[in-house]
């Protein structure tokens, strides 16, 4: 059994590689190239959150939610993609501004779990 079917029947809490899989058409090296870029934009993205929460930038936080979205959706982490597209909405229209650190301590706890799964895959394919 090739890396790519074992990753299936591995079970992961979060993550989920039939988009990635599907997008690199099985192509283990671009499945590495994205996951290892996945990885390395997480501290990014999650300074950028605290940035322009503490800065009351609610705006640009919307734009970075909906740009993590997709990123995370790459990776099939449907749950945090739907958490960042109510915060894409919630952010964007300055509402429910309370909840925007659950939000991102949230999208900061999966990462850290995922970021560990996927290091885990990269070790099968």
């Amino acid at each position: 059994m090739s890396g790519i079917q074992n990753i299936a029947m591995n079970g992961y809490k979060h993550v989920n590689l039939d988009v990635l899989k599907e997008i690199s058409e099985g192509n283990n090296d671009l499945m590495r190239d994205l996951i290892f870029l996945f990885i390395s934009q997480i501290p990014v993205f999650s300074e950028q959150m605290d940035h322009y929460y503490q800065n009351k930038d609610y705006v640009s936080l919307g734009k970075l939610a909906h740009k993590i979205k997709n990123s995370v959706a790459m990776m099939g982490i449907a749950e945090l993609s739907s958490d960042m597209k109510k915060l894409e909405n919630l952010a964007q229209t300055g509402k429910n501004i309370h909840k925007y650190p659950d939000f991102i301590e949230r999208f900061k706890r999966i990462t850290t779990e995922a970021v560990s799964e996927l290091n885990d895959i990269l070790q099968s394919i």
